[in-house]
């Protein structure tokens, strides 16, 4: 059986000041920084076969986090296919700026994420390339546990996918934290199974880890 950790990264500035990402390549902040670090100490307990990282450097720092802390050697793949969704020119700007320069377009948005968003990535591109990614991450995985680390989009749309969700409806009413882990398993079939959703992680309060003969 083969388990998978999906991790949002840690916080950056642009996190703590709502602005949105995409592309952007936004280090984290101080507290992602601690962040990455809590992240890491709880992953040295597990025995982590690989890790594979979206490109931008807040997943690739949070998953430095989590293999400086690991005894064993973990290899890390870093994959351009796991950024997160481009945003074009909604990229730095808040909701509410969005609002403003834009005629409203943050809200319309919530209301139907295929509104075209001036110089983005279209959703249908942007699911298309994270049903890609996580496939052949599948493809070159053995047994064991794996960690994944990329951005909230870039979950959310995996786990509508998962799920057989309407993407929509899942990213309005499902939240991802930064630094949360979400786990899912590949079953012998193949098919996915998710085990839990955006858990906090610490060192003082890990989150109950069931093994993989436990696990049902």
């Amino acid at each position: 059986m083969t388990r998978c950790y999906l991790i949002r990264h840690a916080q950056t500035q642009w996190n703590m000041e709502n602005r949105l990402q995409g592309y952007s390549d936004i280090p984290l902040s101080s507290l992602g920084l601690f962040q990455a670090r809590q992240l890491g100490m709880w992953f040295a307990k597990r025995p982590l076969q690989g890790i594979f990282t979206s490109v931008l450097q807040r997943s690739r720092q949070t998953a430095q986090a989590i293999l400086q802390s690991h005894e064993q050697e973990v290899s890390v793949v870093a994959d351009e296919e796991l950024k997160e969704m481009g945003l074009g020119d909604w990229e730095g700007l808040t909701p509410e700026e969005i609002d403003a320069r834009f005629d409203g377009g943050y809200q319309r948005w919530k209301q139907r994420s295929s509104i075209p968003i001036p110089g983005a990535e279209s959703t249908e591109v942007f699911r298309s390339r994270v049903r890609r990614a996580m496939e052949r991450i599948r493809s070159s995985l053995g047994q064991g546990e794996y960690a994944v680390v990329s951005h909230g989009g870039v979950i959310a749309a995996w786990l509508a996918d998962c799920l057989k969700a309407d993407y929509d409806v899942l990213i309005r009413q499902l939240r991802l934290d930064n630094a949360s882990v979400t786990a899912f398993e590949w079953r012998k079939s193949g098919s996915p199974c998710v085990l839990w959703i955006n858990a906090s992680v610490s060192v003082e309060d890990a989150i109950p880890v069931p093994s993989l003969q436990e696990a049902i």
